[in-house]
């Protein structure tokens, strides 16, 4: 059964590669409060999809409503 309120559960490894983070950089983002924490259940730990997306949704929502334009000389 899949209910669609549920968000996906990602692993660290998950978010490794979605990022391109090492382990040890993600450890140090929660640590430092710049990443959603995660859930442990059992011995593993988990980030629910909706954190991870609202995380990345607040980090980029300046960028995203920009409206300038670029020079040459910024990029």
């Amino acid at each position: 059964m899949n209910d669609p309120s549920i968000s996906r559960l990602l692993t660290k490894a998950d978010l490794c590669n979605r990022f391109g983070f090492s382990p040890r950089t993600l450890e140090n983002m929660v640590r430092a409060g710049d990443f959603p924490p995660p859930v442990r259940i059992g011995k593993y730990v988990y980030w629910s999809e909706k954190a991870v997306s609202g995380w990345q949704q607040r980090l980029f929502s300046a960028q995203e409503s920009w409206g300038g334009s670029f020079s040459a000389k910024a990029i």
